[in-house]
């Protein structure tokens, strides 16, 4: 008996590499791949997939990095909230407080900011190309630098606001208040530069 399982375990070791190799080789064995960066970054989620609760904890998160682009956040009081370089594109900030909020850098290309409050916003370098500003309170606001190609400011309350270097081309400012305005070398809506 024991020679027949010495005999049996010498031609079960002849044997093993055979049975064993396949499955060490199989895909479904090997290691687990990590995703590369590139794959968790589009696997984030933006402001358009969230709810609008799962915004404002971003927004008020520490993130330095805050996605809000297509966000509802609709008739929010978002006051004094840091979104310093924040991709709001497409966001909808319609008649929201973004009082002293600091936006600067911030991406708000194509957003509705209609009837929104920015009063004393911090806007310097902001992209607001084709944004909807209509009936928008930037009063004391700093758009310096900013670009605003093609935004509508119809019946904004510009009001000691500073558009220093801004490009307001094709900008609509239709019953705009602009009293105490500064435009200094501004793009201004025909495409002149402001003395």
């Amino acid at each position: 008996m024991r020679n027949e399982m010495r005999n049996f375990w010498r031609q079960f070791g002849r044997l093993t590499p055979i049975i064993i190799l396949p499955f060490i080789l199989s895909p479904s064995f090997a290691a687990p791949r990590l995703p590369s960066k590139i794959e968790i970054k589009a696997r984030q989620r933006s402001g358009k997939d969230m709810t609008k609760e799962q915004c404002l904890k971003l927004i008020n998160s520490v993130n330095l990095s805050k996605d809000l682009r297509g966000a509802k956040l609709d008739e929010v009081d978002i006051s004094g909230a840091n979104l310093v370089s924040a991709d709001l594109s497409e966001a909808n900030l319609k008649k929201s407080i973004l009082k002293d909020t600091k936006l600067g850098r911030a991406n708000l290309t194509k957003a509705n900011l209609e009837g929104a409050i920015l009063y004393k916003a911090d806007l310097n370098g902001a992209k607001l190309n084709n944004a909807n500003l209509k009936n928008a309170n930037l009063m004391g606001a700093n758009i310096q630098n900013a670009m605003l190609i093609g935004t509508d400011l119809s019946k904004a309350i510009l009001i000691n606001a500073d558009f220093s270097g801004a490009n307001l081309t094709g900008a609509i400012m239709k019953g705009a208040k602009t009293n105490g305005a500064v435009f200094k070398g501004t793009y201004m809506p025909d495409g002149q530069i402001h003395p």
